[in-house]
């Protein structure tokens, strides 16, 4: 199980991602939104922000994001589900980088 990704909520994933990695969301005319993700003040990476809906979103989607934050499946099902917290994500982030 550890390196499968869970099934989550869009809606869910956008709001964990809004609210633990706070990406930097430049407005834009596309129907999909990117976030920039900053780390001391430096562009480290990009990320898609999900729908704001209540879909399951399909494991290759969220692979695809969980590699765009730089998480293993793990990593990124606590980050969703709620043990890993923003400050834990930036430490994860610094190693990776």
């Amino acid at each position: 199980m550890a390196d499968k990704i869970l099934p989550f909520p869009e809606r869910e994933i956008r709001k964990q991602i809004i609210n633990k990695v706070k990406p930097t969301i430049p407005k834009s005319r596309g129907t999909h939104q990117k976030g920039h993700i900053f780390l001391n003040g430096k562009p480290v990476g990009k990320v898609k922000i999900p729908n704001n809906h209540s879909n399951i979103m399909k494991e290759t989607k969220s692979k695809f994001i969980a590699q765009s934050l730089k998480l293993e499946p793990r990593e990124f099902n606590d980050l969703i589900k709620c043990p890993l917290k923003g400050a834990e994500y930036f430490k994860i982030l610094k190693k990776r980088i």
